[in-house]
């Protein structure tokens, strides 16, 4: 596998290493009392003729409309009557211009990259721009068009097989390594989903959203995540990751669930060591899995057909994975309390991540270190 012709890239070690003085920084909780706007969890809800008047003004395209779920932006899909597809995305007025931008451009850098790296592409505006401003009366959005990838969430197929679990490590392997090099302002900003940002083992986060005795049940390995893992994580080399590879937003094809088709949603990406972007995977394949460490293996082995994980993150992967599965239960649970959300949620997603993360607690961290090891070696 690390012969000269496999294409492995493999990550200087020595490079873009926080500076020790920083680490601190980066673990400090948020204020004692969270709110939807400290999360951002408050997409916009713009009527449609807005939209589609601002969608013909700005790029000269008409169509008809369907909503889409967002966390944080409004997202619409868009049909002309060519059946061209395209998604509209309205941010927030809270969400900081920087970050879209930072999104926007990651996009346009993997499409340089790798074109052949199946991600929605961006569609300028008839003026040529990548984004364009709309004022309402909640205040400036920023607005994006981007392409429709065509496929379906694997969360609406049938259970994966390590097939497929290989082929969404090899997809996040071809992503990390095409980001090499890339830097965005951005990447350094607070973004919930970053399990280095914190908020895992806040006080509030702790206590208040892990109920039904996970509280009790994390308690050892939050202690553990606090003082051992998460620093450790933090002193590890940084760079731009998508961060958000979950079966939501891995897609593929419906008539043949076992080919994977894309990967959508760049809202959560941030610069961070390649281990958390495995977690956010890990997490979610371990969900399904009837096999958890077969699964475990499979992902790390497509993920290092294109870019080698270090030893020293291998060896975090398993407690990252838990804060994942961790930070999941509590921000959904903070969503289901403090925002309006589909009943969904409530009733259906929140007690599945809470079995995901008994699940994973059950799994002996040494034996999944000897799973993925054996995957390298496959």
């Amino acid at each position: 596998m690390s012969g000269p012709d496999c294409g492995l890239l493999v990550w200087d070690m020595a490079a873009d290493c926080l500076p020790a003085d920083t680490l601190n920084a980066r673990m400090q909780a948020m204020p004692d009392e969270l709110t939807a706007s400290d999360l951002r969890f408050t997409p916009p809800q713009l009527p449609r003729e807005l939209l589609e008047q601002f969608l013909e003004d700005h790029w000269g395209i008409t169509g008809t409309f369907k909503p889409l779920s967002g966390e944080r932006d409004q997202n619409t899909r868009v049909c002309t009557r060519d059946d061209r597809r395209y998604v509209l995305k309205v941010s927030s007025p809270i969400e900081d211009p920087t970050l879209v931008d930072f999104q926007v451009q990651a996009m346009l850098h993997l499409e340089r990259a790798d074109p052949t790296i199946p991600i929605p592409r961006v569609h300028r505006s008839l003026l040529g721009n990548i984004v364009e401003t709309l004022h309402s009366d909640e205040g400036e959005h920023v607005v994006r068009l981007l392409s429709w990838v065509d496929g379906i969430p694997l969360e609406d197929a049938a259970p994966c097989s390590p097939k497929v679990v290989a082929q969404i490590g090899s997809l996040q392997g071809r992503m990390c390594k095409a980001f090499a090099g890339f830097r965005h302002a951005g990447g350094a900003h607070f973004m919930p989903w970053n399990i280095l940002n914190g908020l895992v083992v806040s006080h509030e986060l702790r206590t208040r959203y892990l109920r039904d005795g996970l509280a009790e049940r994390c308690a050892p390995a939050l202690r553990r995540l606090e003082n051992e893992s998460l620093p450790r994580m933090l002193a590890l080399p940084v760079q731009t990751i998508h961060n958000d590879g979950h079966w939501g937003n891995v897609l593929c094809d419906p008539d043949n669930p076992e080919t994977i088709t894309g990967v959508i949603d760049f809202g959560d990406q941030i610069e961070g060591p390649l281990v958390v972007d495995l977690a956010t995977s890990m997490s979610s394949v371990l969900e399904r899995s009837e096999a958890p460490l077969e699964a475990a293996a499979a992902l790390v082995q497509g993920f290092e057909l294109h870019l080698a994980l270090p030893e020293e993150q291998r060896e975090l992967l398993y407690d990252a994975t838990l804060a994942r599965a961790i930070m999941i239960v509590q921000l959904l649970e903070f969503r289901a309390q403090h925002t309006e959300v589909d009943p969904e949620l409530r009733d259906v997603d929140i007690p599945i991540v809470k079995q995901t993360l008994e699940k994973i607690l059950c799994i002996d961290a040494d034996d999944f270190l000897l799973a993925v090891q054996r995957g390298e070696n496959a």
